[in-house]
């Protein structure tokens, strides 16, 4: 496993906000509990995962996935990768493997 920074809190106005990690889209979501970090590539076909009037869409066949855990509606045994973020020193943290 490889720790990454993401950013602190403060460089992201709302949430969910739009983040590239190693050149990857993703999520980050603010939580009751903390952070978390959601793929925006659809486990089907992998086309980008878009936010559309509170739901995370893939626009290609039209699947949509839960906010809170990535489980896709339409196939529940597919859902988004995604991982826990710590706040650590004011800096948000993700830890990816490599």
């Amino acid at each position: 496993m490889k720790e990454i920074a993401i950013g602190t809190r403060e460089q992201f106005e709302a949430f969910p906000a739009e983040v590239q990690v190693e050149r990857r889209p993703y999520f980050l979501f603010e939580e009751e509990d903390g952070f978390k970090l959601m793929s925006r590539k659809c486990p089907h076909a992998g086309d980008t995962v878009e936010l559309e009037d509170g739901e995370l869409v893939c626009p290609l066949h039209g699947w949509t996935f839960e906010t809170h855990t990535g489980r896709c509606h339409n196939i529940p045994s597919a859902q988004l990768a995604n991982y826990e973020v710590i706040l650590r020193d004011g800096i948000l943290f993700v830890q990816m493997e490599e």
